[in-house]
């Protein structure tokens, strides 16, 4: 039964991630000579640091080494229903969770779709979750990835201007992440051997360090009452 439960995660992941529901294109699923994974990074970044040292708090024998290449797919866009940074209807509440290329000419935008935040400031969420890629000299926006209520991404960073990735889990708490090759027009699906052991929320834990979802009664309460 867990092998049959795999295989069918195996499946659904391949076609979650890809952007226009069109079949997708097989390739070799060796990556690049000089493609970089979070196994042979010189220095992880902090947003990827975070993310592993999150779970490793109650499942110690994770680590990026439990990461293997699922698939490697062409890097497919879409349009975008999510509004970006420099239009009159962007929700400034998003803005310090938008992750920035290097350059700060780009960047990728996971939250403002799937989560929002009512009368006391605590977050509700969506079922889905769409990530858009934002450029900002050209004003575009697209969509990298929609993921259904099964897979939720819960950071991300860049690797230079020109790959990010992105960090998720699953609701059978299987980690994966998506890397994008934006000169390549390429993406690289890996997921983690581990199922693993969750009793929290990365993403309530991230959100808080932000201020949003750290108010235990409604506004303008007496503190006192």
């Amino acid at each position: 039964m867990m092998k049959i439960k795999h295989l069918l995660l195996t499946a659904i992941l391949i076609c979650i991630s890809c952007t226009d529901k069109k079949e997708t294109v097989q390739k070799d699923v060796v990556p690049h000579d000089n493609e970089t994974t979070i196994k042979t990074a010189k220095k992880l970044p902090e947003n990827l640091e975070r993310w592993l040292k999150f779970y490793k708090a109650e499942n110690p024998d994770f680590s990026a080494d439990s990461f293997t290449l699922l698939d490697s797919a062409d890097l497919r866009y879409s349009p975008s229903a999510v509004k970006a940074n420099f239009e009159e209807d962007f929700n400034p509440i998003y803005e310090p969770f938008l992750v920035y290329s290097p350059d700060k000419s780009k960047y990728i935008d996971f939250d403002s779709y799937h989560w929002f935040t009512n009368e006391n400031g605590n977050p509700g969420f969506e079922a889905d979750q769409q990530v858009s890629l934002v450029h900002l000299p050209s004003k575009t926006v697209r969509q990298l990835s929609y993921f259904g209520p099964s897979f939720t991404i819960e950071d991300a960073y860049w690797e230079g201007d020109s790959a990010a990735v992105l960090l998720g889990n699953t609701y059978e708490k299987v980690p994966f992440y998506i890397r994008y090759n934006f000169n390549r027009n390429m993406t690289y699906t890996y997921r983690s051997a581990d199922t693993l052991k969750v009793t929290r929320s990365y993403t309530e834990e991230r959100l808080k360090k932000k201020g949003i979802g750290v108010n235990d009664r409604p506004r303008g309460s007496d503190p006192g009452a």
